[in-house]
């Protein structure tokens, strides 16, 4: 009887502990709050969290997608430069697949001098992207989303948040779709005046492949580091493709080292 009360005693202490013990991002009451959005969990209504050395809070949806957007950013931290590039004081970064704005706050508080131009083609991400980088200066944010052409783009509105759900031979979906405007990159630096670009960040849901496919990827030339979600499974040999186009641009490329299917592209120094 007392080992059945001990045990049932301990196996409470050990749920207690988890938010008893300092958590490098949350407080234990923020902890509590995401640890009631469980996978297939879905709520109307957001939460307000404050992490940790951010200068204010951030919104989320009260659903497992944005939970894993926030460990995503906070924990894994998939969006940054590969840990041997130290960017300038005043770096000019693109983030391509803004999400929800988690990234570019981030960048912020890592790098306050920088110029952030963000691109996120879901309308219902883009206007929290706006509200969770809100308080930053040099941060412009668009609702568009990055593709080879500016004709517009149809995804599938019924998909998960964060996906870019087209059919790769028509380029459009079948049923219960969204159209958004698109832009290349070529034009995003033209309409923003851009000389060089420290930083990519590309997470854009498949356009990637289609992207770096293209016969003009002259946009690289004034590019110094780049990550690119390539979204192929585990495994898959047809990421070898993609770091060659981007060596043969003058880049030395790894695949990350955090992500199984993010490519590292750092320019070449003469």
């Amino acid at each position: 009887m007392k080992m059945m009360l001990y045990n049932s005693i301990k196996k409470k202490y050990r749920k207690l502990r988890v938010f008893l013990e300092p958590h490098p991002f949350f407080s234990s009451m923020d902890r509590m709050k995401l640890s009631k959005i469980i996978r297939g969990y879905s709520e109307k209504g957001f939460l307000m969290l404050r992490p940790k050395g951010f200068k204010h809070r951030i919104k989320i949806r009260k659903n497992y997608t944005d939970r894993e957007v926030v460990e995503y950013v906070l924990q894994d931290k998939y969006h940054l430069p590969p840990s041997e590039v130290t960017l300038s004081e005043s770096p000019i970064i693109l983030d391509l697949g803004t999400n929800i704005g988690l990234t570019i706050a981030h960048f912020k508080e890592l790098y306050p001098n920088a110029s952030v131009y963000g691109f996120e083609m879901n309308p219902e991400n883009y206007k929290l992207a706006l509200y969770n980088t809100r308080v930053y200066k040099n941060v412009s944010i668009a609702n568009k989303a990055v593709w080879i052409d500016n004709a517009g783009i149809t995804y599938a509105s019924d998909a998960s948040y964060d996906s870019f759900a087209i059919d790769r031979s028509t380029k459009q979906v079948e049923s219960n779709v969204t159209k958004v405007p698109s832009i290349t990159i070529s034009e995003i630096i033209k309409a923003h005046g851009l000389k060089k670009i420290d930083y990519i960040k590309m997470d854009i849901e498949g356009a990637e492949e289609d992207i770096l496919d293209q016969e003009d990827v002259s946009w690289l030339d004034i590019v110094e580091v780049l990550n690119i979600e390539m979204h192929f499974e585990q495994g898959d040999d047809r990421i070898k493709e993609y770091m060659s186009i981007l060596e043969q641009q003058g880049f030395d490329v790894r695949e990350s080292d955090a992500h199984w299917s993010s490519i590292f592209a750092v320019r070449k120094t003469s």
